[in-house]
């Protein structure tokens, strides 16, 4: 049996990027990965989804030239020329990937699935290898909901709806969060007729209410139908067509349409790796229950990422295994309870956001103000024919100490990393109202905010 310093499973970001800082001080590391390196991102995730989204903005802007006084001809979707950019520019990054491996002599990389074997042993493809360290970072999947019917169609997931050969006519989302929101704009702006049904009684119930309420305006202005409070019963097929059966108390609704994309959440792999064997403890939901150092209830096993839940964002993940590298090599203490991890949602506009909302911090305790201001008002946003959305920031009354910020705007993913700054360092309103912004900038939104 081969021993190492550490096994990683998993090649996805939480894997990969707790690989190298670890190397570079000499460890031994085992690397198992049952896919393509580079995970859920690179491959089915962030990476291809952004690519094909930024696509259908540029169809989208050239709708909207004759705002701008630019005159040109309506724009043709090509969806296989589409596609075969993003699948390019996948292939891409995830060649890096393998050739940054493959160049690292202290890793051995393992293409196969691992299951337990004991608290400091795995297989894969019947090799028997061992560590006395083990970081699980095997990521999560799509959650297929037991829905009656839905084994029966070919249904797509958030995976499989990138690599369909040709646009459908009509398109059904399961589902109201992240994923069913990027996708239905997306999808509406190729000119795919779009219905969401969420279980829900607002789209993104996580959300910031007045923000899920002007996403859902905003879908609906660009011809998505919203259906919200549904309880779906059953799927099935009505000749060419999929249809979704929602049993309301005022009586049954069939919608139908081509095919339907579920969007219904996500569900760890690490139920494929024989947890049982090892002893490592999961919740109800099959998340792994790790403590704010990331170690599982198994001396010696840590996760990471997507595999111990929480919030299941790549850059959440890249700081996870930040953390435990800092811990393995130097032996600095995790404190991962508290950390402030914001979110971005690429839809036009974007929405993006930091910290408590009004809600939470007055559970927390704190006496709040809340300040607020509209995009429509600012002169970038005007010249760029941007009008909707707003900045809302929850502050603490008593001190001005800015305790969470949730844009819905232009450029909403950039513009929040200035607070995302001002936070960690503990600044205040009255900090920021010191800054000069340039003019005109849409960050002079953040500032027209603290003024206000």
């Amino acid at each position: 049996m081969k021993n190492y310093d550490l096994i990683v499973l998993g090649g996805g970001t939480a894997g990969m990027n707790l690989v190298y800082p670890l190397t570079a001080r000499g460890w031994d590391i085992a690397l198992v990965e049952s896919s393509h390196l580079g995970g859920t991102c690179i491959n089915i995730g962030c990476i291809p989804s952004k690519t094909l989204i930024s696509s259908a903005r540029v169809v989208q802007t050239v709708r909207d030239a004759h705002k701008l006084g630019v005159i040109v001809e309506p724009p043709q979707v090509n969806w296989p020329e589409m596609v075969s950019r993003k699948d390019e520019l996948v292939g891409k990054i995830r060649s890096r990937s393998y050739k940054n491996v493959e160049k690292n002599e202290r890793v051995t990389f393992y293409q196969g699935k691992a299951a337990f074997t004991g608290p400091n042993s795995v297989e894969v493809n019947g090799e028997p290898i061992s560590a006395k360290k083990i970081a699980i970072a095997t990521g999560a999947r799509t959650a297929v909901p037991p829905v009656p019917g839905l084994s029966d169609i070919n249904y797509l997931t958030s995976t499989s709806v990138m690599e369909m050969k040709e646009l459908p006519e009509s398109m059904i989302i399961l589902g109201g969060g992240i994923i069913a929101l990027e996708f239905s704009q997306l999808f509406a702006r190729l000119g795919v007729d779009v219905t969401i049904l969420q279980r829900d009684e607002r789209l993104a119930p996580n959300l910031d209410p007045e923000i899920s309420e002007e996403i859902r305006r905003l879908l609906e202005k660009e011809g998505v139908r919203v259906k919200t409070d549904t309880m779906i019963g059953s799927l099935g097929l009505e000749g060419k067509s999929v249809y979704a059966l929602d049993e309301t108390e005022s009586g049954p609704v069939r919608y139908s349409a081509d095919t339907i994309l579920v969007a219904t959440g996500r569900e760890p792999n690490s139920d494929q790796l024989d947890l049982h064997k090892a002893g490592v403890e999961t919740d109800k939901r099959g998340y792994i229950i790790v403590d704010e150092g990331f170690k599982t209830n198994v001396e010696g096993i840590w996760a990471i990422g997507d595999a111990a839940g929480g919030m299941m964002f790549t850059h959440r993940a890249w700081h996870d295994s930040l953390l435990l590298s800092r811990f393995f090599t130097a032996g600095k203490k995790i404190v991962s309870a508290n950390r402030l991890i914001p979110f971005a949602i690429f839809t036009e506009p974007e929405i993006a956001g930091v910290g408590l909302d009004e809600t939470a911090a007055i559970q927390a305790g704190y006496e709040v103000k809340i300040l607020k201001y509209p995009f429509k008002f600012l002169g970038r946003a005007r010249a760029m024919e941007k009008f909707d959305g707003f900045i809302k920031m929850t502050v603490d009354k008593n001190n001005g100490k800015i305790l969470g910020t949730f844009i819905i705007g232009p450029e909403a993913g950039e513009l929040i990393h200035e607070l995302i700054t001002a936070m960690h360092f503990g600044a205040t309103i009255y900090d920021l109202q010191e800054m000069i912004h340039v003019h005109p900038t849409l960050s002079e939104a953040i500032i027209n905010t603290v003024n206000r």
